[in-house]
């Protein structure tokens, strides 16, 4: 952590401070000087994540503008058989948001008396965007919901994305409004799953790691040159986007090369590591942006987008289920944020409600549960399960719920299929 004493105040109007380039840690690809060639025709766009004076010291940020980043579609132009929208060439300065009194995790466990556990994996996988009245409306994910256990109110944190992806790693959103080039240099569930010994990993669709003097498989930590989503011919966009990835928003996971290598292309990795039992106790999968709901399919109307993401996942599940529930594992649907189909982000979804689907180990299928919880609320049900202890934020408030209580049955009274023995999984008459 960069003391605030030791920063150089950059406008005494805003509060905040000049990072010193020799103090920007390590960041990845498509990182570039703010005089490279490379970057040199885009125009430099200075957006700070938040107003200082809405949070008074508590959080602040400091920034380089030496560092930049390119914007999406960085590499593409017209020659290549793509078109670049308009205004999305731009580069961003490197702000890094910090706690104006840093926490230390605290390692003794959060739940003195939190008896069994109830899973032996989680994974999580994060759709995007939409509100939950939308979602379920929805005839992909009415049939997801049959195959799993619906959390009726389930709800996100902030808008827009990027401050959600935050939440559910680190149990506060850093007052983050915007979502350009930013770091937050802060302790995550990273470090609790660190000092406990839990293995953890994110498998990402198109992600590509990058060889360094690090290592060979060193963190990309922005844009990828991968493909453009171009299957619907009013859209297009790039189909992997750092900001989806939690772990690559905190300078804390990518200034460690241990940790950077635990950041996978899901496309070649995922499915090995399923089969070989060898899938990390605490995951993320990242879907593109196809899968994720984000984008629309060339024959979709915007309306039902969100079957795109709900097709993608019933074939995952298809795919894989089987033999997650045999190994212990919790999957967690759910989305980063809610926004109604008409992209307003007030009315009527002002209130972040999300839709959640339970998979897997411990879980009925074709259930529901009303539950109250947030987010914080999910952090909060791995920290319990696997014993951690607590990063002193929003994990250790019981208002958000609890997702270990949504889980139906701790591992001991779960039978060789990663279910309990209930009526949902008895056999039922033959009869016509």
């Amino acid at each position: 952590m960069i003391a605030v004493s030791a920063l150089v105040l950059a406008s005494a109007a805003a509060a905040q401070y000049i990072l010193p380039t020799h103090d920007v840690p390590f960041i990845g690809g498509n990182v570039f000087k703010s005089n490279d060639t490379a970057v040199a025709s885009y125009p430099f766009s200075y957006k700070p994540p938040f107003d200082p004076k809405e949070y008074g010291g508590y959080y602040y940020w400091s920034v380089n503008n030496e560092t930049v980043s390119g914007t999406n579609f960085t590499g593409y132009d017209t020659k290549d058989g793509y078109t670049i929208p308009d205004g999305s060439t731009g580069k961003y300065p490197y702000f890094q948001i910090s706690e104006g009194h840093p926490k230390a995790i605290n390692k003794s466990t959060l739940f003195e008396s939190c008896g069994e556990p109830k899973f032996k994996k989680i994974l999580h996988i994060i759709f995007e965007n939409e509100v939950y009245e939308w979602t379920m409306g929805q005839v992909f994910w009415k049939l997801l919901a049959k195959r799993g256990k619906l959390l009726t109110r389930s709800y996100a944190i902030a808008h827009p994305s990027l401050p959600n992806y935050a939440a559910i790693v680190a149990g506060d959103f850093f007052g983050m409004a915007h979502e350009d080039f930013y770091n937050v240099n802060a302790t995550s569930v990273y470090d609790l799953l660190d000092a406990n010994h839990v293995s953890y990993g994110t498998y990402v669709e198109w992600y590509n790691p990058i060889a360094t003097h690090r290592g060979p498989n060193d963190c990309n930590n922005y844009i990828t040159n991968g493909p453009i989503d171009s299957t619907n011919p009013e859209w297009a966009s790039q189909i992997y986007r750092r900001l989806d990835v939690p772990a690559l928003l905190f300078s804390t996971y990518t200034g460690n090369y241990e940790r950077c290598s635990k950041i996978y292309d899901a496309n070649n990795t995922f499915a090995d590591h399923v089969m070989s039992h060898t899938l990390p106790e605490y995951s993320y999968y990242v879907p593109d942006m196809l899968h994720n709901a984000h984008d629309p399919e060339s024959n979709s109307n915007y309306f039902n987008q969100p079957n795109t993401g709900a097709q993608w996942m019933n074939a995952f599940l298809d795919l894989y289920l089987p033999e997650l529930e045999a190994q212990g594992t919790l999957v967690v649907a759910t989305f980063d944020e809610a926004t109604w189909w008409n992209d307003d982000d007030t009315s009527p979804n002002n209130d972040s409600h999300i839709a959640t689907i339970l998979f897997g180990s411990g879980i009925a299928p074709d259930t529901t549960d009303d539950t109250y919880i947030t987010l914080y609320g999910m952090l909060r049900g791995a920290i319990q399960n696997f014993g951690l202890g607590s990063l002193g934020r929003n994990d250790t408030n019981a208002t958000n719920g609890n997702l270990f209580d949504l889980v139906d049955f701790p591992l001991a009274n779960l039978d060789g299929d990663g279910h309990g023995d209930h009526p949902g999984n008895q056999e039922k008459p033959s009869g016509r």
